[in-house]
């Protein structure tokens, strides 16, 4: 009973530690379906949100050696907190945090966003029209849903043909994607009569 009142406790901290430090994400709207973000974009990686002119929380330097005011290390066209130039590892200011996405808490979620992220993925290809880390501008955006999500990701021909779902959808909350063809799943969908 004691080591449960400790883990309660301990879990307790922990919650009230990470409400206090973590600041809720701008989030990822696209109402005009053209890829990017209508609440976030910052197209010269000068620190500045274009959408409403106010700063941001950021990571990065402005560096600008050929003096066109946009910065060579760092840029985020398509708004979705991740670096359009590179995803790779880099930590300029040793934190041991990526300053290639927008995460000014350092808590492994993308501040602009919400996306968990680790050290090999930013997950940059979810949201917007530029599929960072396969280094592609999607040139032909089409979102018809409108969650943000490019809704042909078959591209270069990868998939085989198959194609892929540009979201989870689970209509009868088994917890299996409706879309993945796993006999269980399909077994529960005849058992409910849905076909």
């Amino acid at each position: 009973m004691l080591k449960i009142k400790i883990l309660l406790t301990i879990l307790l901290f922990l919650q009230i530690a990470f409400s206090q430090n973590h600041e809720k994400p701008i989030g990822f709207i696209d109402f005009d379906k053209n890829g990017i973000n209508d609440l976030f974009c910052d197209a010269n990686g000068d620190g500045i949100n274009d959408i409403n002119n106010q700063k941001y929380n950021h990571n990065f330097k402005f560096i600008d050696n050929n003096s066109d005011k946009i910065n060579d290390i760092y840029i985020d066209e398509d708004g979705d907190g991740v670096n359009d130039l590179s995803v790779k590892f880099i930590d300029n200011n040793k934190d041991g945090f990526n300053d290639n996405i927008i995460d000014s808490n350092k808590d492994w979620i993308n501040d602009i966003t919400g996306i968990i992220y680790n050290r090999r993925s930013l997950r940059g290809g979810r949201l917007g029209f530029i599929l960072e880390e396969r280094g592609i501008r999607v040139k032909k955006w089409i979102d018809k849903d409108g969650d943000g999500h490019y809704d042909n990701i078959e591209v270069r021909g990868q998939n085989r043909g198959r194609g892929r779902m540009d979201h989870f959808i689970d209509a009868d909350g088994d917890g299996v994607s409706d879309n993945r063809g796993f006999r269980r799943h399909k077994h529960r969908q005849n058992q409910n009569g849905n076909n």
